[in-house]
């Protein structure tokens, strides 16, 4: 059956499960709060999960994937499950107005021929994986207003569509095409795992070569959004990783967050470079070995940029 291939995926990353509620649901043990006791609800038809301890919870097993940091090949199994059966979506209000992918959209996964070898060629000059293309439905467009652009699409909490970001992949003028649709949003919400540290940056590239929990602001300080986000997840913890030309933004936010009890720490990255620039391994030792800033950070920064 398609619900035991999904129970057995999961089993082999969270341990053996029992049955609930006369066999829709599988209760694991909660990879957030490791309760002694399995205390994490997922259902087999919908995958919505959700541990009744501290409150973890999910829309779509493929965020439980990402939170426990799964295997590449987990999330290939799953987008097979997903493909070959049809999951009964939880139900989602979807505004009148919302957001649609451009167009003529196709995934990298998907397509072929010259224009889909030229895009992933150009993704992977700028760091990005066969698994970043899985994990962010990374596409394309051959025709029309935005032939040529790789297409980066963002979606909230709810898995709605939120945001996409174009860029070209063949030398246009106008390297970047976006949507003309409000950013007071939280990118890559989808993929944030709020009990943990988030990483605030400047673009989706620099998110992608960051990998885990990054939030691609878009704009020079976080939206009203991610701040409301912020403190409905009362999270402990921010680093800020923006451009060396952009320190004195770095640091007043610093300075915002630490008025609100929050740890905050500032990635002081060389001249000249940027997350993508560095890659995985060299921006995460740096992340790693930085120090929470303090007012005389802020104060030196003000004065000596």
């Amino acid at each position: 059956m398609k619900e035991d291939r999904l129970i057995y995926l999961l089993e082999s990353l969270l341990g053996k499960s029992k049955s609930a509620r006369g066999g829709d649901e599988a209760v694991f043990s909660c990879p957030n709060c490791n309760h002694h006791k399995k205390k994490l609800t997922l259902n087999k038809l919908t995958q919505k999960y959700q541990c009744w301890v501290c409150g973890f919870k999910g829309a779509r097993a493929l965020q439980l994937l990402k939170f426990i940091k799964a295997p590449y090949t987990a999330f290939q199994e799953l987008k097979e499950i997903d493909a070959q059966y049809k999951f009964k979506a939880t139900h989602v209000e979807k505004p009148k107005d919302q957001l649609q992918l451009p167009e003529g959209f196709i995934t990298l996964l998907k397509g072929k021929g010259l224009t889909r070898d030229k895009a992933y060629h150009y993704l992977k000059s700028r760091g990005v994986t066969a698994q970043d293309i899985i994990k962010y439905n990374i596409g394309y467009i051959e025709e029309g207003k935005l032939a040529n652009f790789i297409i980066i699409p963002s979606y909230d909490d709810k898995g709605l569509l939120n945001y996409f970001v174009g860029r070209s992949f063949v030398g246009e003028k106008m390297k970047y095409k976006n949507p003309n649709v409000s950013r007071d949003i939280v990118p890559f919400d989808w993929y944030i795992a709020w009990s943990k540290p988030i990483v605030l940056c400047e673009g989706v590239f620099d998110a992608m070569s960051i990998r885990s929990n990054a939030i691609p602001m878009l704009i020079k300080k976080p939206s009203k959004s991610l701040l409301r986000k912020r403190f409905e997840k009362k999270v402990k913890t921010i680093y800020i990783a923006l451009d060396d030309d952009a320190k004195k933004d770095a640091y007043n936010m610093s300075e915002f967050f630490r008025d609100f009890g929050i740890d905050c720490k500032v990635v002081k990255l060389p001249t000249d470079k940027d997350p993508n620039d560095l890659g995985w391994e060299k921006i995460t030792s740096l992340i790693h070995t930085t120090e929470s800033a303090s007012f005389s950070d802020s104060i030196q920064a003000k004065l000596y940029g």
